[in-house]
């Protein structure tokens, strides 16, 4: 009861801020698009709902652009923002440790590491002063203004200087060191911090802890972002490429074309990616229907998917997950939802029918094995006792006919004799 009235009195004769949610997001791996998305989110949440966001760290670093953007949406935030390396044994290295000094409150797990602020490119350290004053000035701003200490924010960038959790509250670089999340919110109740260019008081009791789970497009990004996923996909490309080369078929183009434009999506905003998906979906459907069918509708099928993916992706996250954000003018977002969903089953429908009708048709695996019937090139002049070769079905054949036919003309294969096609004139 007592400490009831204690808040009770905080609440009424100071500029206090109540706490009654806190929304957690967790920062795993490389700090990309999503990671950006994913704080906006919750900053929009915390504002709207008397909340506190609570960034837990664990993360090697990420894009340069993108971690200036998440400092400069903290730093404008009306809800305080806690930044917290965890859990134990976990590091804020590069871009974490530059995310965790623009937080409102900065705390760490005992036996965590943070710093190594010195940014990369393409693998090198870079050294140009032009690039590294702008970055320590930063990040030397953003520090001071909490009253934290801008000798780290400097060394870190210019030494790569790493620290543990108490060297860290020593230096007066954090402010608080704590075991869990319970433990965390318990040592800032009652901690001042400046919103709205105000001192503020912050007052959590019987809060809610709620996760701010990744969109589809965020989850998306995020697996793309991982280095062994986008060295898996260049390399598939790269191979794809060459197997497009040396048979001309066009699956093989397409399919690499899909891989290197996905790839592009680890670097587009969050926000974009479901217009970039629907737009690719439709692209390959366009194509394979312009291919004549030529995959058997595994691209089209591979079309439709990104459609759907990409048309669940482009309205906002509490649609699907339930958040509790406001959002003018809802019904208009509603009916655009149903109408979108209409137009995209009516075309899965038609999709779905033009599948079935082609998988009706001889498949490609009869093509291969039997070339019976096949249409294809005349490569050499061909002729009675005169053999040459023919492009039949993206391959060359050597190739005899009882007729004279010409270079370039059109043949059809009438009977497969070992490695030897007979074929016939079909157009010249």
């Amino acid at each position: 009861m007592r400490r009831f009235l204690l808040l009770l009195l905080l609440v009424f004769f100071s500029n206090a801020y109540v706490v009654t949610t806190v929304y957690v997001v967790e920062i795993n791996g490389v700090i990309g698009p999503n990671t950006l998305s994913q704080i906006q989110r919750a900053i929009a949440l915390a504002e709207q709902n008397s909340g506190l966001v609570l960034l837990l760290l664990n993360t090697p670093g990420g894009l340069a652009d993108t971690t200036l953007q998440i400092m400069k949406e903290i730093g404008n935030s009306q809800a305080p923002v806690v930044g917290y390396v965890y859990p134990d044994y976990s590091y804020a290295w590069s871009a974490g440790t530059y995310i965790l000094m623009s937080t409102h409150i900065a705390a760490m797990a005992p036996h965590t590491v943070i710093g190594s602020c010195q940014p990369i490119a393409g693998g090198t350290p870079i050294n140009e002063s032009k690039t590294l004053n702008a970055l320590i000035r930063y990040l030397e701003t953003v520090a001071k203004s909490y009253g934290r200490n801008g000798t780290f924010a400097r060394l870190c960038i210019t030494q790569n200087v790493n620290l543990g959790a108490e060297e860290a509250l020593r230096y007066k670089v954090i402010e608080v060191v704590a075991v869990d999340v319970n433990d965390l919110l318990r040592k800032i109740n009652g901690s001042s911090v400046v919103l709205r260019n105000q001192k503020t008081e912050l007052v959590i009791a019987g809060v809610a802890i709620r996760k701010v789970e990744p969109t589809i497009t965020e989850t998306l990004q995020m697996w793309l972002s991982d280095p062994v996923v986008s060295s898996i996909l260049s390399l598939l490309a790269f191979i794809l490429l060459l197997a497009a080369f040396l048979t001309g078929h066009p699956a093989a183009v397409v399919a690499a074309i899909i891989i290197l434009v996905i790839s592009v999506f680890t670097f587009m905003p969050t926000a974009w990616l479901g217009v970039a998906l629907i737009t690719l979906g439709a692209v390959l459907i366009m194509a394979e229907v312009l291919m004549g069918m030529a995959t058997h509708g595994v691209v089209a099928g591979v079309g439709v998917v990104l459609v759907v993916v990409g048309f669940l992706s482009t309205y906002p996250a509490n649609v699907f997950s339930g958040e509790l954000i406001y959002i003018r003018d809802w019904w208009l977002i509603q009916l655009g939802l149903y109408i979108n969903i209409a137009l995209l089953i009516g075309f899965l429908g038609f999709m779905i029918y033009k599948i079935v009708t082609v998988h009706r048709q001889r498949p490609p695996s009869e093509f291969l094995t039997n070339l019976r019937g096949m249409e294809g090139v005349a490569i050499d002049d061909i002729g009675p006792g005169m053999s040459g070769f023919v492009k039949v079905f993206g391959e060359y054949w050597k190739a005899v006919s009882d007729t004279p036919i010409k270079k370039g003309c059109r043949v059809r294969v009438v009977e497969v004799q070992g490695d030897t096609l007979k074929v016939e004139p079909a157009q010249c």
